[in-house]
């Protein structure tokens, strides 16, 4: 063995450096899988969210552009506040019978019932005990969700006199953490009111 030559591996010191880079190296690396990781929960949070905003909105769509009493004199919404609606809209089973569909905001649930009518025999209808309200969507954060326009786009509470209802919904499922509040306006043109 030749005198410049020594064969006796590695000093502690150099040990000791490679397992401190190596720490810092694994301590970014995790930082980034666990960014990664929590973006990814996010957005598979959000577009839940949006999810299940557009499958409330677009049954609230399907009912009130069905508004119907029966009797065109008589308008088709029976209550209106900026937390609830409730208006008339066909069961078109046999025989026909007329429904009572609500929606109001309960604290931070939006709730959808349906009454329907006793008998058949037309105008003036006849609704037994109103319903149960079923959850439809959760995490409301808004209090103001439906404003009534008439036909001229203007703001109205008078029910007979609405011909378009905005439903403005802002959902977050956690209000310290996770994606920002998800907001949508829906519009509903009453059929055959302009």
């Amino acid at each position: 063995m030749s005198e410049g030559h020594r064969d006796e591996g590695f000093a502690l010191m150099e040990v000791m450096v490679a397992i401190a880079i190596l720490g810092v190296v694994l301590a970014l690396v995790f930082s980034t899988l666990n960014g990664g990781v929590k973006q990814a929960a996010d957005a598979q949070s959000r577009a839940q969210v949006e999810a299940d905003v557009r499958l409330t909105a677009d049954a609230f769509v399907r009912d009130l552009r069905q508004a119907y009493t029966g009797d065109p004199s008589l308008s088709r919404i029976d209550t209106m506040t900026a937390t609830q609606i409730t208006f008339y809209s066909p069961d078109r089973s046999t025989p026909f019978r007329l429904r009572k569909i609500s929606y109001r905001l309960n604290g931070t649930d939006l709730q959808r019932s349906v009454t329907t009518s006793a008998d058949s025999n037309g105008f003036p209808w006849e609704f037994g005990t109103v319903a149960a309200f079923a959850t439809q969507l959760q995490n409301v954060r808004n209090t103001n969700l439906f404003t009534y326009r008439d036909g001229d786009g203007n703001a109205t509470a008078v029910p007979a006199a609405v011909s378009a209802v905005d439903l403005r919904l802002t959902v977050d499922e956690n209000t310290t953490s996770g994606p920002a509040a998800y907001s949508s306006t829906f519009t509903v043109q009453i059929r055959g009111i302009t």
